[in-house]
Parts: C-alpha cells; structure tokens; sequence
C-alpha cells in the first residue's frame, strides 16, 4: 500500500520541510491529539502506551515529545522494514513486528492503546474488527483507547475507508464495552488542507472552526468499561 501511494504522488508529498502543503495538516493533526490527551486521567511518567500499526515510531515520538516514557511504549507494525526503522529511534521501546489482528500482549496490559491513521487504510472490514478487538483486549479496565484517522472514505477504493463515528462505535462496542471520553476535530480533508497549508495558512484554523464538513480527521478517545 505505502509503495503504491508513493508511485502515484511525489517522494516529498508528506516531508514537512520540503512541502508546504503538510505544514498545517500536521499542526492540526498534532493539536487534535494533544487536546485529546489531556482530557485523560493518567501519570505520564508511568502509563504503559501501545501504538497498533506504529510503523516508523512517528506517534509513538508525538508520545515521547509529549513528557511520555519510552521505557513503557510499545509498538507493533506487521512491516519489518518499518519496525527495524522505528528501533533506530526508540531504543528502548517494545517494538514487535506481528500481525495487530493477534498480538502476543496480556489482557489489560495497557493504560493508553492508540492507532494513528491505520484503520482507514485496511482493505476489509473483518481485519478491522479482529483489530479493534485486540486493542480492547489489551487495554486495562478503566484505560483508554485513541483513535487519530480520517472520517471521510475515498470514493472508488477498497482501502481509505472511512473512520466515522458511526464504525468506530460499531468496532469498539460503545456503549458496551467502551465509552466515549471527547472527540477532537483535526486536519482539514486533504485538498483543502493542503491548499489553505500552502496558499493561506492564517485561514485554516478559522476554516476548521467555521465549517465542521471540512474536518477530515478526527482523534476520538474511548475508555474501557468494566
């Protein structure tokens, strides 16, 4: 999939340095997911975090950055590229490559699961649910899952399906087996993200504000009843 996205669009289309287009959608997506996190009850110093599909360790760095241990992050990703690329950074991370869908954790073993942008890329609704029920499997009762992705589907693909309120609260049993804590509005749909980031971006915070539509990702945190 990754191959495939960077063979239909330039080397640099997510380099925040060479393009100006990301510089606001990942301002955005950070401000959703800090906003987030600290509406959660949890000593960050001690907290046991998992990023499910952690890939190269971006989150799990937001994490680090944020006042989180890297001694008590853990990461799976089912590419061994991307967890050998990870490891350079995050030493002294548990980083495992194995399939999100049967994690070798223990039941309960997290205070906080996360995944960021990883279930609008899986290509079926049945490795979505096997997903989303490990993530509650291994989140302590009273934890809390965070969920950073895109609520908007791409017309015409069988990956990019959208994360709504609607799917998550269907995957992750709202109402039975999880609640939900907030629901933090993030970068705006990509076309007009990306040109408010490059041609305007004084707007596009009041963008996000005035037109909710516009809101493509949205980080929604849910904690673990029982």
């Amino acid at each position: 999939m990754y191959s495939k996205y960077y063979e239909q669009h330039r080397a640099d289309r997510n380099d925040l340095l060479s393009n100006p287009e990301v510089t606001f959608q990942a301002f955005a997506f950070d401000r959703a997911n800090i906003q987030a996190l600290r509406k959660l009850d949890v000593d960050r110093e001690s907290a046991r975090v998992l990023d499910v599909g952690c890939g190269r360790g971006s989150g799990l760095l937001q994490l680090l950055r944020l006042g989180f241990t890297q001694s008590a992050m853990s990461g799976v990703d089912i590419s061994p590229e991307r967890i050998a690329e990870a490891k350079l950074t995050l030493p002294a991370a548990d980083l495992r490559c194995e399939s999100a869908a049967s994690m070798t954790y223990l039941d309960g073993e997290f205070d906080i699961v996360a995944e960021f942008t990883m279930f609008v890329l899986l290509p079926g609704d049945q490795i979505a649910r096997e997903i989303a029920r490990e993530m509650i499997r291994v989140t302590r009762p009273g934890g809390f899952l965070l969920l950073a992705d895109w609520r908007y589907s791409r017309p015409g693909s069988d990956v990019y399906q959208a994360m709504s309120s609607r799917r998550i609260a269907d995957l992750f049993a709202v109402g039975r087996s999880t609640r939900v804590v907030t629901r933090e509005k993030g970068a705006l749909v990509p076309p007009l993200g990306r040109m408010l980031s490059r041609r305007a971006p004084l707007l596009y915070f009041a963008v996000q504000a005035l037109f909710p539509p516009a809101v493509g990702q949205v980080t929604t945190v849910l904690k673990k009843i029982g």
